[in-house]
């Protein structure tokens, strides 16, 4: 299975699991993305992961990192909105804002490497 396919899974698991109805934004108020950044020359393993406070949030994204086979995870970015992580085989950056669009426009800004692309992005 995949890397992506793997995070799909743990991302509906997590959905699902709060329940019928639950959306995302109402039950945490924290967002987190941790990433694999040990093998710079392959796309990096990351996990997107939420909670009540900003530990809680890192400490999950830690988890669906080392559930999509990240070995070296490490927390990126944590945010009370929107949060992106963008990568090339030399740079990263993250990025947080109100808006998705402009989290990631943040983060290709701070990757500050024109073959910069983005890993993910998430909003609360």
């Amino acid at each position: 299975m995949s890397k992506r396919a793997v995070m799909l899974a743990a991302i509906v698991s997590v959905i699902l699991s709060a329940g019928p109805g639950v959306a995302k934004d109402k039950e945490y108020k924290w967002g987190a993305i941790a990433v694999d950044l040990e093998k710079p020359d392959q796309d990096p393993y990351y996990g997107i992961g939420g909670g009540n406070t900003e530990d809680e949030a890192k400490e999950s994204s830690l988890q669906f990192c080392r559930d999509a086979g990240g070995k070296a995870c490490k927390p990126v970015v944590a945010y009370q909105e929107c949060g992106a992580y963008a990568a090339s085989r030399k740079n990263g950056g993250w990025g947080i804002n109100t808006t998705q669009k402009t989290a990631e426009a943040k983060a290709l800004s701070g990757c500050d490497d024109d073959s910069c692309k983005i890993v993910v992005s998430d909003c609360n």
